[in-house]
């Protein structure tokens, strides 16, 4: 009975034309060929001959195992021992930083520990965004966003910091991803009409990182994780874990935003006080300056090294008002993407049972229980 199943199966490939491992209906050089390209393509080492081995068959290119083990070791002979495990994969080189001066370069970067995952209160979720200094390690601006993944949010962000200091950078590092595209664009914009005699060909406005590589803001968040951060996270989550919150009530997150995010950008604002202000240790090999106050070395960059030098760029105020016009004309005006946490309609019934309550102080230490007094004055007057 086996026998004729095998045989059946076989008229059944030999009528259909369909390839094997054992005929392949296609010439020895051709498959040969085809994952000798997959192969020298996977510049990585990453795949080994299994992997290549299921790519070519989705092409109908059947080939058998030993042959593909024989090209990854002719082609990529190193494969073996990257793709081995427990490999470690190479360190990152770390070399020193090297600036001219305050706004030769900024990074700028997002901070994830306060999203939704982390938090896991339902659909709260507090993005921050921040830009810094990378002669000084000055901090330049620290926001809590609605939503730090838009390239509209980045967008008006960036021109509340040109806006701020009147200024724009020579050039701007950012993380590879979507929401720095509006960011991008204007800064090359500003850069092309305030400085038209650096080049964009010889040093560009804007670069892309990997994150591990844009080292001047993503050390920043693990001071700011062990100062603000993680106190931030712990007087959060105490609604959650006593109960006081509960995401599927009816206006919770409206009162969460509400009454907290003033107060967590109240402390943003303070840590970025102390950041400015704090003594950095000295390091003798460091290029740019060390053993300083940031503020200091960023209002008066020659005082720690005479050769550097003040480079920001004045961006003119009708300029910046054209460039926030065509923003707000292509994604919306700024307060829909940097200030609306909830509803205009909910913002009056806010003010109105805060009111009621009392309008009591709020602060780190009332904040829950402010929370409590208006969730229930809210569902007094909506169900009684």
């Amino acid at each position: 009975m086996l026998y004729f199943t095998f045989l059946l199966q076989y008229q059944i490939f030999e009528e259909l034309d369909i390839p094997t491992v054992r005929n392949p209906r296609l010439p020895q050089a051709v498959i040969d060929n085809a994952a000798s390209e997959l192969i020298t393509a996977d510049v990585s080492m990453e795949n080994g001959p299994n992997a290549i081995q299921s790519m070519l068959r989705t092409n109908y290119i059947m080939i058998p195992r030993d042959r593909t083990r024989e090209l990854v070791q002719s082609i990529a002979p190193d494969g073996a021992e990257i793709r081995a495990p427990g490999n470690k994969r190479p360190e990152l080189v770390w070399v020193a930083l090297v600036s001219v001066g305050p706004f030769h370069e900024i990074s700028a970067d997002g901070h994830e520990k306060l999203n939704a995952q982390a938090l896991r209160m339902g659909d709260i979720s507090l993005p921050i965004y921040a830009y810094r200094d990378k002669w000084s390690g000055y901090l330049l601006k620290i926001k809590l966003l609605p939503n730090s993944r838009t390239a509209a949010a980045i967008g008006h962000l960036f021109l509340d910091l040109v806006a701020e200091y009147n200024a724009t950078p020579i050039r701007v590092t950012t993380d590879k991803g979507s929401e720095i595209g509006w960011q991008s664009l204007i800064q090359e914009s500003l850069r092309t009409m305030c400085a038209p005699d650096i080049y964009l060909d010889e040093y560009p406005a804007t670069m892309a990182l990997k994150s591990v590589h844009n080292t001047v803001i993503e050390s920043l968040w693990r001071w700011f994780e062990q100062t603000t951060g993680h106190n931030l996270k712990a007087w959060i989550v105490k609604g959650m874990e006593g109960h006081i919150f509960h995401p599927h009530r009816p206006h919770h997150s409206e009162i969460f935003y509400w009454t907290f995010v003033p107060l967590i950008q109240d402390q943003l604002e303070t840590f970025r006080t102390y950041w400015n202000y704090h003594p950095v240790r000295k390091q003798s090999e460091k290029i740019n300056p060390s053993g300083h106050i940031p503020a200091a070395a960023f209002k008066d960059p020659q005082h720690e090294n005479p050769n550097s030098r003040m480079c920001k760029i004045d961006v003119p105020l009708d300029v910046q008002e054209s460039a926030r016009a065509v923003l707000e004309e292509e994604v919306g005006p700024r307060e829909e993407h940097l200030d609306c946490w909830y509803s205009p309609e909910f913002s009056k019934l806010a003010d109105t049972t805060y009111k009621e309550v009392g309008s009591p102080s709020i602060t780190v230490a009332t904040a829950w229980t402010v929370f409590q007094s208006m969730a229930a004055r809210i569902d007094q007057n909506l169900y009684n």
